[in-house]
């Protein structure tokens, strides 16, 4: 690892005294500087809350220790600060973190708050509404879901079940809905549940499965006898290519996080590109299959972006399809945009994919003719197919390789 130059060491002491340790693990200026804040409200945090118990805390002596620790104290140096701290805020929760788990970020919490609000805002809904979040890790996206709808409306019954195949994500999950249900403000209300399930897996696939290994998805919600039809899928999953993880993520998520979140397993034959975009098409035919009106995944970038709604295009069961940047919710700065197929929302980079298609049109405020064939508003019973937005043949025949084929044939037409 290079030297810190001595200016940018002297740099940071005229700023503060505890920036040129920070500069370690972190490595520029901003970062220690963002780092230094964390700290710091975590040190106000917790010293606010010796003092309703009755204690008292030098927040001084605090924070020097927790910048020791953070450089070298009993962790690898480079550790994300906030497996050091347990906690990170996504939106205005405060989500538990453990090293094993993926970190929430702040664009995840941007989209997922975004289509909250859209939802939340429609003028009429189902009395249930059913989410269902595919590689859930700490459980944050159901958890934000849960607490932004419920903050403004409470005339709709929220069901909730979140899926990993780690168990101890799924064990981290649980301990932090019942870390919220213990707060003030958690609105008791809906269902909220997790589950042990390989979104991945190909159900039908030909291959012995190993005892300890979980369930497929399809399998696993027979088995555990959880609902088969929902309103709405959201997924952060794993989408970083093999190359990509090497080459462009930062050097405390490449050593730190856990690799199974960030990279999809590899498989013969496929391309680095291929790998990257692995769970997309498994995730779209899971969504044919529970009848999905509303459709939410992050991506990596613009080009996956591009990639995925491609894929959800060549299903021909959508209404509309657009790509969200990091910022969803804000204006288009006015900077340059290629010329796109879908439209793009937002500022930032590109962050995630919306599709939708029959009431889920009307469920977003899509009210501009784009859901114009999907009938009236009214919710099917979950007994029944959605006969007119999934055609069978789509279906009961496509998979993974069905899609990567079709992509392939896209481009050379």
């Amino acid at each position: 690892m290079p030297r810190l130059p001595t200016s940018l060491l002297r740099k940071a002491y005229a700023i503060d005294s505890l920036l040129p340790p920070l500069l370690g693990p972190c490595r520029d200026l901003n970062s220690a500087r963002n780092e230094l804040r964390w700290l710091r409200e975590h040190v106000d945090k917790v010293s606010r809350a010796r003092y309703t118990k009755g204690g008292s805390s030098a927040k001084g002596g605090l924070l020097r220790t927790l910048v020791r620790k953070r450089v070298s104290g009993g962790k690898p140096i480079g550790a994300p600060l906030q497996y050091g701290l347990g906690t990170e805020y996504f939106g205005d929760l405060e989500i538990e973190v453990r090293p094993g788990v993926l970190i929430p970020r702040p664009e995840t919490a941007a989209s997922v708050t975004h289509l909250t609000r859209l939802v939340r805002d429609a003028r009429e809904l189902p009395t249930e509404l059913r989410i269902l979040d595919l590689c859930t890790g700490t459980g944050c996206i159901p958890l934000l879901f849960h607490d932004v709808f419920y903050s403004v409306r409470s005339d709709v019954e929220l069901r909730f079940l979140g899926v990993d195949i780690s168990s101890k994500a799924i064990a981290l999950a649980n301990r932090n809905l019942q870390r919220l249900r213990r707060s003030k403000k958690y609105v008791h209300k809906g269902v909220t549940e997790f589950m042990l399930a390989d979104v991945l897996v190909n159900p039908f696939a030909d291959r012995a499965r190993r005892p300890d290994e979980p369930l497929p998805l399809k399998s696993a919600l027979n088995f555990n006898k959880k609902r088969v039809f929902w309103d709405i899928l959201v997924s952060n999953p794993p989408y970083i290519s093999p190359s990509a993880f090497r080459t462009t993520t930062a050097r405390s998520v490449r050593g730190f996080e856990p690799r199974l979140a960030l990279v999809p397993p590899g498989e013969a034959g496929r391309s680095d590109t291929e790998q990257g975009d692995a769970f997309y098409p498994m995730l779209l035919v899971a969504a044919i299959d529970a009848e999905v009106k509303i459709v939410l995944l992050e991506v990596a970038d613009l080009d996956q972006a591009y990639r995925v709604a491609r894929m959800a295009q060549g299903m021909q069961v959508y209404d509309g399809i657009e790509i969200w940047r990091d910022q969803p919710d804000q204006a288009h700065d006015g900077s340059s945009q290629p010329s796109s197929e879908f439209p793009i929302i937002g500022q930032g980079n590109g962050r995630s994919v919306l599709c939708w298609r029959g009431p889920g049109a009307l469920w977003l405020g899509k009210n501009n003719g784009e859901a114009s064939n999907a009938g009236p508003l009214v919710q099917k019973p979950y007994s029944e197919l959605d006969s007119v937005s999934k055609p069978e043949a789509v279906h009961s025949s496509l998979h993974p390789e069905s899609f990567m084929q079709m992509q392939g044939g896209r481009r050379n037409v």
